[in-house]
């Protein structure tokens, strides 16, 4: 279902319309609206969990839990939201003596968000997902360009938010669900046209590198450049050392097959690389790993596309020089099933071929197999920017190697003291975003309610009458809300 361009233009202009709507709306009246969409989303029936698995063949107590999930989302957003938080007040009172001004200064929203959908998680970061719930917290209409992997489900959740605006009088424009790929009788992408627009103000992305890199020239190539958020890939290393291989190497297999495999790989923080330097737990660990993946059965991908990708660079990483196979799935996959495969290389070979560096979005891993700990410094120094990584080690590994863990400071939004990094949990402290290429923004992150952060900009009032300041920003303070008053966090009702 392809869209006109006419048809396009008209929901941006209702976007940008309602933009001035919610501009006049309080932290508190997004914060009700947040929490009508999330008891919305809620109610929905086996029919969302049913369509969602015959879309994306993705398991129904993994939809059950996903969906729990959006839910827990949009009202942690909304109470984060309430609390005044994201509106960072800040109040500088007048002096008459020194001649110094009264400013004020709060966060506002920036205009229309396009958010695209994820195709792996089709509730939590797609159309209802984290993207559309921080934008609208902060005060920005939001434009989904729905995922063509899960069409119906993604409109049974954009209906149930068109729902909640309906109900309480909203101005249609603060929410658009757009389906199709180009613009009627154009090759023109929608996705594409709709980031050029001169009324769009921010763009938020989950996806390839290609695709999220691909919206980040447009908007960097436009009149007026607007941000992109895009959390676009990671190989997700896991660094592991001597004295936590000879403690626990055939339980680290473990933990690494499992978090490898979960949900056949199709994770964004997916451990696609293993590196250790060699030696006996080294080689317990792969002797552990190898049988996990043997053991463990393939199972049906989200869709075609992304079962041909990963075949393709399964297939590419495997059949590169000095790369030999520990393992593969010992059971045989039907068509559209990912079948689990585990490579292994040395360091050399890898600092060397940056092909081996490569995200295989699947349940496909690299070791790595440093000859000393020489080798894994390069390699971390190496490394391009990750969403985490793993540093599996005890105390005493860590001391011994501050040298590695410095630099790889430098290199991850999260870094995990041994577990695994999928699991991405919807907390204040989660930083769901790193360097360059694993997002285009590393100062900020996609998951947790500070990634609201990303849809507002800071407005300052100086000596402005009281009546007509933001409510944020009133002497009385009728939001009850914490504000920074001259250096010092002011609690009270009114100063």
């Amino acid at each position: 279902m392809n869209q006109s361009e006419a048809f396009l233009d008209e929901r941006v202009r209702m976007a940008a319309e309602a933009f001035q709507f919610l501009k006049s709306t309080t932290v508190a009246q997004r914060a009700a609206f947040m929490h009508a969409v999330a008891d919305k989303i809620e109610g929905l029936g086996a029919e969302l969990l049913e369509t969602a698995h015959a879309e994306t063949a993705l398991p129904l107590p993994r939809l059950t839990g996903e969906k729990a999930r959006t839910v827990g989302q949009w009202r942690t957003y909304a109470n984060a939201v309430a609390s005044g938080i994201y509106a960072e007040a800040r109040i500088d009172l007048a002096n008459s003596e020194t001649g110094k001004s009264d400013i004020r200064k709060s966060n506002v929203g920036i205009g229309p968000v396009v958010v695209f959908g994820a195709s792996n998680f089709p509730f939590a970061f797609s159309t209802a997902g984290g993207d559309t719930a921080s934008a609208i917290g902060a005060g920005c209409p939001v434009i989904v360009k729905g995922h063509s992997g899960h069409t119906q489900t993604s409109t049974i959740m954009a209906e149930a938010i068109t729902a909640v605006i309906k109900e309480i009088g909203w101005p249609e424009g603060v929410f658009s669900h757009i389906l199709g790929n180009n613009i009627e009788g154009t090759d023109t992408k929608i996705g594409a046209y709709l980031t050029a627009h001169p009324l769009v103000k921010a763009v938020g992305f989950t996806g390839s590198y290609w695709g999220g890199k691909a919206l980040f020239d447009i908007a960097n190539q436009r009149e007026e450049p607007i941000p992109v958020f895009a959390e676009m890939g990671s190989i997700n290393p896991v660094f592991a050392f001597t004295h936590l291989l000879a403690d626990r190497a055939e339980v680290l297999a473990q933990e690494y097959a499992a978090s490898l495999t979960l949900g056949v790989g199709q994770f964004c923080t997916n451990p696609g690389v293993f590196v250790a330097v060699k030696g006996d737990g080294l080689e317990r660990f792969k002797k552990a790993l190898a049988s996990a993946i043997v053991a463990t059965a393939p199972a049906t991908m989200l869709n075609t596309g992304i079962y041909a990708h990963y075949e393709k660079n399964k297939t590419t990483l495997s059949s590169q020089v000095d790369v030999a196979i520990i393992a593969e799935s010992g059971i045989a996959a039907a068509q559209g099933q990912g079948s689990p495969a585990v490579v292994s290389t040395s360091a050399s070979n890898f600092l060397k071929n940056r092909v081996l560096s490569e995200e295989v979005f699947g349940p496909f891993a690299v070791v790595v197999e440093a000859e000393n700990d020489a080798e894994v410094l390069a390699i971390a120094r190496q490394l391009k920017g990750q969403l985490t990584i793993t540093i599996a080690a005890t105390k005493e590994d860590v001391n011994e190697h501050q040298d590695i863990i410095h630099v790889v400071k430098d290199k991850a939004g999260r870094i995990l003291f041994n577990g695994m990094p999928t699991g991405v949990e919807v907390v204040y402290a989660m930083q769901h975003g790193g360097p360059f290429p694993s997002c285009t923004d590393p100062r900020f992150t996609s998951v947790g309610p500070d990634s609201v952060k990303r849809f507002v900009r800071p407005l300052a009032f100086q000596n402005w009458p009281d009546e007509f300041l933001p409510e944020e920003l009133k002497n009385e303070n009728p939001l009850g809300i914490a504000r920074i008053v001259d250096g010092a966090v002011v609690t009270t009702k009114s100063i």
